[in-house]
């Protein structure tokens, strides 16, 4: 059966970092208010002159040099993102002009914080045909913040990755299988409701900056978050007949601590089998997935024949896992990565 893999992965955080004591001087928050909360110490922002596109070439741009890839080479650049360049055109095209990848064709997707899982699984079929296709995903959340709302603001940061998916030829990390949900019933716990054509963004809110509120309603997302990703590590794991204890690596989207213990306790993997660095760069949204891939292979944590789980949660509700197995050390550059 054809099969795909991710060959090469690179990773961007702008270098700019933004410490939980930085916020305390622009908010009513404090570094123990946020690392008890959320496990968070500090997050990486964009500069001024940087925006979602430029983030997402330099992490292009860095798959692309790791693999000595030409991206003229690329059929297609498939870009996740919930903070695009613009409304229209896609960023993807902003990113395929930058990179001269002429070939390709550029198209934006948004899932939230599970939009890696599910650009990658069409990305998946795609690549199944012969083609070799771009993955970015890509956020410049702080500047979609209300700074005021310190329930919110302290959460995200900035930042983007991208891996090439080729058809699987025995190297990389092969994509072996995937399930991503969607229930659109549930748009009304986690949404950032100004500025599209339901609700227009009135003059009043934006002097305030209030059309940059996000609407969470933080204990039903957690309780929703833990279930709904467990279980869809549960129910892919049987799929591929895969005991817990074999697995290796947890890859789970960062969205804070709580979460990802919360997970790990459910699907009774021990915490040193889930990888986390949301302390240093906190919730990246569609970008998370592929820092932290980029983080675990510049620190060596993870070995040829070993088996991952990636999971993720977002609003929508969407949600997802998938199953890797590492069949070869993909050669991976992270531009900013915390030393």
């Amino acid at each position: 059966m054809a099969a795909s893999a991710i060959i090469s992965i690179g990773a961007y955080a702008p270098s700019r970092v933004v410490t939980n004591d930085d916020l305390s001087k622009i908010m009513d928050t404090s570094d123990e208010w946020i690392r008890t909360r959320t496990g968070i110490h500090q997050r990486h922002m964009a500069l001024a002159e940087e925006t979602t596109a430029s983030m997402s070439f330099n992490a292009a741009q860095a798959a692309l040099d790791t693999a000595t890839m030409d991206a003229a080479d690329l059929d297609w650049i498939l870009l996740c993102t919930d903070t695009p360049e613009m409304w229209t055109p896609a960023t993807a095209c902003f990113v395929q002009e930058s990179l001269h990848a002429k070939r390709a064709s550029a198209i934006d997707l948004t899932g939230g914080c599970a939009g890696f899982l599910q650009t990658l699984e069409l990305a998946d079929a795609v690549a199944k045909t012969g083609k070799i296709v771009m993955v970015i995903g890509t956020e410049l959340l702080t500047r979609s913040m209300d700074w005021s709302d310190r329930s919110t603001a302290v959460l995200f940061g900035d930042g983007a990755g991208a891996v090439i998916v080729a058809p699987d030829r025995g190297q990389g990390i092969q994509l072996t299988h995937s399930r991503t949900y969607s229930d659109g019933s549930q748009t009304d716990i986690l949404q950032k409701p100004y500025g599209g054509t339901r609700n227009p963004i009135p003059p009043e809110i934006v002097a305030h900056g209030g059309h940059h509120r996000i609407h969470m309603e933080g204990r039903k997302v957690f309780r929703h978050a833990v279930q709904r990703m467990s279980q869809s590590a549960r129910e892919i794991l049987t799929d591929v007949k895969l005991p817990v204890d074999a697995v290796d690596w947890i890859v789970p989207h960062q969205a804070n601590q709580r979460i990802l213990t919360a997970v790990a306790d459910a699907l009774h993997i021990p915490m040193n089998k889930v990888f986390s660095h949301v302390q240093n760069y906190a919730n990246t949204g569609s970008a998370s997935i592929i820092l932290a891939l980029a983080d675990m292979f510049e620190q060596d944590l993870i070995l040829p024949r070993q088996r991952l789980i990636s999971v993720a949660f977002g609003a929508g509700f969407s949600w997802g896992s998938a199953v890797w197995t590492v069949q070869s050390l993909p050669p991976t550059r992270f531009i900013g990565r915390d030393q």
